[in-house]
Parts: structure tokens; sequence; C-alpha cells
């Protein structure tokens, strides 16, 4: 990592309530957060040890859903 800049974690998200993921598909509803953290990471050009925590935000009905898939690279 350079000297002198931060980095500062960036969350992806993938809203699945206009999306057709069947119930067995969230792999792909966090692999869509993801790319979109990274799309939007902004961090300096190198490597960059990091930790990716999954989160989601979940409508409980009967049974509950995913509506939307987070993702937060640290």
């Amino acid at each position: 990592m350079m000297e002198g800049r931060t980095r500062t974690p960036v969350t992806g998200k993938f809203d699945a309530r206009d999306s057709s993921l069947k119930p067995d598909e969230h792999h792909i509803g966090w692999s869509r957060a993801l790319q979109d953290a990274l799309d939007n990471i902004g961090w300096p050009i190198g490597e960059h040890q990091t930790q990716i925590v999954f989160g989601a935000l979940v409508e409980v009905e009967n049974p509950g859903n995913v509506i939307e898939y987070h993702v937060t690279v640290i």
C-alpha cells in the first residue's frame, strides 16, 4: 500500500427485488454485490490484504427471502 494514503471499507450492493434469482442462487447475488464493491473501490494501486464481509437485507414473510445483498471489502 502507498504511504500517506489510507483506504476505507467499501460496500457493494445488489438489489434482488427486480431480479430473476431463484431461491437457491444466493451466490449470484453476493457475486454481483462483490463486483459492485470492486468497481467502486478507489484504493491506491497495489496489492491489498482484505477481509470480505457478506450481509443481506432479509424480508421475513413466510418464508423469508433476501431482497438486497451486501458485500463489504475491508
